[in-house]
C-alpha cells in the first residue's frame, strides 16, 4: 500500500484547496473589492482543471504517469506561491487558473495509479479511501479555511500548499516505481489536444456564465456555446484519422464502459445539485442562518465518507452492477424525499433527508471508478480515468448551471402570480433583488409577503429535486448495463494495446 500515499497526499492537498479557498474568498474580496469577479476564484480555477483532463490522462499514458504528476504538482506549486502574493482579484483569478492547469493531473493519475498496481480486492479498500477524501475535505476544508484566515492571514491558505506537495512528490519519487506498458513511439495528437481542450472550457464557460447570470439569451453564452460544439465536432473528425488519439473513439463501443461514463456524468449532476439546492432551500425557504444552513449538509458529508469506506470493503462481493445500482436507488429516494420539503419544514428535517443523498454519493464514487477501470486496458487507463472524472465535472457543472437557471425561471414564474402592491413591491427589485432579499434582509418586504415569496421559492426548488430525482432514475437504468463483477484491467472490445496490432485512431480492427 506504501506506493499510493504520495498520491493521496497530493489529491487531498487539491480537495482541500478548493474548500478552503472557497473560505477565505470573502476576506479576500474585502481587501480587493471586485465582488463581481468572485465567483471566478473558484470558477476559474475549476475551468482550467477541467479542460485539461484529457490530456494529463492521455500523456501519462503516452509519457508515464511519474513525470506527469511531477508536471502537475509543479504547476500547482507555482500557482499556490502566485495566489499568495496576488495584488488584485484579477490577478488571483489567473493565479487560481495556472492552479487548475495543475491540479488536473492529481486525481485522474493517483485513480489511475492505484488501477495498474493492485489487485482487485485491494483496489477497490483503496479507491473507497480515495473516493472518501472529497467528503474529509468538505468537512475540514471550512474549518482550516477560518482558521488561517482568521489567524494567519488569507494568503496562506495558498501558501500551506507547496511544503506539502513537494513532500507528496518526494514520497512518490521514493515509494513509487513505474512500470511503462504504452508506446512512445507514435505522435502526439497536438490538433486533438487544442482542440478538445477549448471545446471543453467553451461550453463549461457557456455553462458557467448561463448559471451566474441566470439567462441563456447573453450572446456570450451562445457564442462560447456555439464555438465550443464547433470544436469538439472538428475534434472528433481529427480522432477518427490519428494514430494515436487523444481519446480513442473505440472506447465507447463498449457498452459497458459508456454506461460507466454515463452514470459518472449522472452522479456528478445529482451530488453538486444536493450540494447547491439544498442549502438554498434551508436559508431561502426556512429562513435558517448561514451557519445552520451549513450544518444541513454536515450528515451529507459524513454519509459520503462512510458509503465510500463502506463501497470499497462491499463491491468485491456484492459486484459492481449492485453496488451502482444501490447508488443511483439511495439517491432517487434522497431527492423524493427532499420533494416534500416545504416551508414549514425544519433544519433538521433537511439534513436528515440529505443523508440517503450523501450515502449514495458514497458508494456511487469509487464504484463508478472501478466500473471504468475494470474494463481498460493498462494502457489507456489513464485517459480512460480521466474521462471519468471529466463526465463527473460535466455533470456538476450542469446540474448547478441550468438546474440553476430553471429554478430561477420558476421563481419568476410563481412572482408573477402576485397582484397589488405586493406586485409593485416585486416588480421594484427585480426576480434576482427578490431572491436575494430572501436571503439577507428580508425585513425589507411585509411579513405576508415574505411568505409568499418563500412559497414560490420552496415550489421552485422542489421542482428541480424532481427533475434530479427522475435523472437518478435514468440512471438506475443505465446501471444494469454496467459489469457485474470486478476484474483486473483489460482490453475492452475493440480495443487492442499499442504495438499489438491496434489499428488508427483506436478504431476497432476490421472484421
Amino acid at each position: 500500500m506504501t506506493p499510493v500515499w504520495g498520491f493521496i497526499l497530493a489529491m487531498t492537498v487539491s480537495a482541500l484547496d478548493s474548500t478552503i479557498a472557497g473560505t477565505v474568498t470573502p476576506t479576500i474580496v474585502a481587501e480587493f473589492g471586485h465582488v463581481e469577479l468572485s465567483a471566478w476564484v473558484f470558477g476559474s480555477y475549476m475551468l482550467a482543471l477541467t479542460a485539461l483532463l484529457p490530456l494529463y490522462g492521455k500523456f501519462s499514458d503516452h509519457l508515464g504517469r511519474k513525470r506527469m504528476i511531477y508536471i502537475g504538482i509543479a504547476i500547482f506549486v507555482v500557482g499556490s506561491i502566485w495566489c499568495g502574493l496576488s495584488r488584485s482579484m484579477v490577478e488571483l483569478v489567473a493565479a487560481r487558473a495556472l492552479q487548475g492547469l495543475g491540479a488536473a493531473a492529481l486525481f485522474p493519475i493517483g485513480m489511475a495509479v492505484i488501477g495498474l498496481q493492485f489487485p482487485p480486492r485491494l483496489r477497490s479498500r483503496l479507491q473507497g479511501i480515495f473516493a472518501s477524501v472529497f467528503g474529509l475535505s468538505s468537512l475540514l476544508g471550512p474549518l482550516v479555511g477560518s482558521g488561517i484566515g482568521e489567524y494567519v492571514g488569507w494568503r496562506w491558505a495558498f501558501f500551506i500548499n507547496p511544503p506539502i506537495l513537494l513532500l507528496a512528490a518526494w514520497l512518490i519519487h521514493r515509494d513509487y516505481q513505474e512500470h511503462r506498458t504504452e508506446s512512445t513511439g507514435q505522435k502526439i495528437d497536438v490538433l486533438g489536444a487544442v482542440l478538445v481542450t477549448y471545446a471543453i472550457a467553451a461550453v463549461l464557460f457557456a455553462l458557467y456564465e448561463a448559471g451566474e447570470k441566470r439567462d441563456l439569451g447573453e450572446w456570450t453564452v451562445w457564442v462560447a456555446l456555439g464555438t465550443g460544439i464547433a470544436a469538439f465536432v472538428a475534434f472528433l473528425r481529427v480522432e477518427r484519422r490519428h494514430e494515436s488519439p487523444i481519446i480513442p473513439l473505440a472506447l465507447f463501443s463498449n457498452g459497458a464502459l459508456t454506461a460507466a461514463f454515463v452514470v459518472n456524468f449522472v452522479i456528478g449532476l445529482v451530488m453538486y445539485s444536493a450540494i447547491f439546492f439544498v442549502p438554498v432551500f434551508a436559508q431561502g425557504v426556512t429562513g435558517g442562518s448561514i451557519g445552520k444552513t451549513g450544518l444541513t449538509l454536515f450528515p451529507f458529508q459524513v454519509a459520503s465518507i462512510v458509503g465510500s469506506l463502506f463501497a470499497g470493503r462491499a463491491i468485491f462481493k456484492a459486484g459492481i452492477r449492485a453496488m451502482a445500482m444501490l447508488s443511483m436507488f439511495l439517491l432517487a429516494l434522497g431527492f423524493g424525499a427532499l420533494m416534500t420539503l416545504d416551508t414549514s419544514t425544519s433544519a433538521w428535517t433537511t439534513a436528515a433527508y440529505t443523508l440517503l443523498i450523501g450515502a449514495g454519493t458514497g458508494v456511487g464514487l469509487p464504484v463508478l471508478t472501478i466500473a471504468v477501470q475494470s474494463a481498460l486496458p493498462p494502457h489507456l487507463m489513464g485517459i480512460g480515468t480521466s474521462i471519468t472524472q471529466l463526465a463527473r465535472e460535466f455533470g456538476g457543472m450542469i446540474g448547478v448551471s441550468m438546474l440553476g437557471v430553471l429554478q430561477y425561471y420558476l421563481f419568476v414564474d410563481e412572482t408573477k402570480q402576485l397582484n397589488g402592491k405586493a406586485a409593485d413591491l416585486v416588480h421594484e427589485a427585480g426576480p434576482r433583488g427578490v431572491s436575494e432579499m430572501l436571503f439577507s434582509d428580508e425585513s425589507k418586504f411585509p411579513a405576508d409577503l415574505v411568505e409568499l415569496l418563500r412559497s414560490g421559492l420552496s415550489s421552485a426548488v422542489t421542482s428541480v429535486f424532481l427533475v434530479t430525482g427522475i435523472i437518478c432514475v435514468l440512471g438506475i437504468a443505465v446501471s444494469t448495463r454496467l459489469a457485474k463483477e470486478m476484474r483486473r484491467p483489460g482490453p475492452p472490445p475493440g480495443v487492442r494495446p499499442a504495438g499489438a496490432g491496434a489499428s488508427p485512431a483506436g478504431r476497432p480492427p476490421a472484421r
